[in-house]
C-alpha cells in the first residue's frame, strides 16, 4: 500500500544551453516562461514553463548538465495534442527543421510523433484514442492518411490485441483497481 496516491504534475531537467532549450519548448511547443531565476540553495539557473494557467510550470529546466554527457537518462517527455491536425503539423515542422529521432507510431491507446529536442531528449507529441491495448504496442502511423483512415485502420489493429477494449471501460477497471488498492480518484 502506497504511503500517499502522488499525481505526477511536471518534469525537470539538467540542460546545457538555458536560452536555446527555452526557445525550443516555447517556440516548437508553444509553452509560456512563468519565472525564471538562480537559485539560492542550489545555484543554478532555472527556467519554469507552463502550458496551462492552473499549474506554474509543467517543465523545469535548470542548468547543470555536464557538457561531457552524451546520453540523457529522460526516455520522453510528453506533450498532448488537441486533434490529428496538430499531430500532421508539429511532424511537418519537425522534419522541416531536421529534428533528430522523428517517427510516428501508434500505441493502439495513442497516436505518437515523437523527435529530439535540441539536447537530444526524446519528445512524445500524442493524441489519445478511444481505445486500449495492452502496452508496450507500437504499430506504423500514416500521418498523410485521412482521420477516418486512421481511425480504421487503428481500431483494426487493436482489435486483434487480446487485451482490446474501449477506453471507458479500461478508466473503470482502472478506478476499481486504485480505490481497492487504497487509493482515491478524482
Amino acid at each position: 500500500m502506497p504511503v500517499i496516491k502522488a499525481d505526477l504534475t511536471h518534469v525537470g531537467i539538467f540542460v546545457r544551453d538555458l536560452d536555446g532549450m527555452r526557445r525550443f519548448y516555447t517556440e516548437v511547443l508553444g509553452l509560456i516562461e512563468s519565472d525564471s531565476g538562480r537559485g539560492t540553495t542550489a545555484p543554478r539557473d532555472y527556467v519554469f514553463l507552463s502550458g496551462d494557467p492552473t499549474k506554474h510550470h509543467q517543465v523545469l529546466l535548470a542548468t547543470g548538465r555536464p557538457p561531457e554527457a552524451a546520453f540523457t537518462t529522460v526516455n520522453q517527455i510528453s506533450f498532448k495534442a488537441k486533434s490529428l491536425d496538430d499531430l500532421r503539423a508539429i511532424y511537418r515542422h519537425a522534419e522541416r527543421e531536421g529534428f533528430g529521432g522523428l517517427r510516428c507510431l501508434s500505441h493502439g491507446n495513442a497516436w505518437s510523433v515523437y523527435f529530439d529536442d535540441p539536447e537530444g531528449n526524446s519528445v512524445e507529441v500524442y493524441l489519445d484514442t478511444p481505445w486500449y491495448v495492452g502496452q508496450p504496442h507500437t504499430d506504423p502511423l500514416d500521418l498523410s492518411m485521412t482521420d477516418e483512415e486512421i481511425h480504421r485502420t487503428t481500431e483494426a489493429l487493436c482489435r486483434r490485441d487480446p487485451k482490446f477494449m474501449r477506453v471507458g471501460e479500461w478508466r473503470e477497471k482502472m478506478r476499481r483497481a486504485i480505490e481497492s488498492a487504497g487509493g482515491t480518484t478524482s
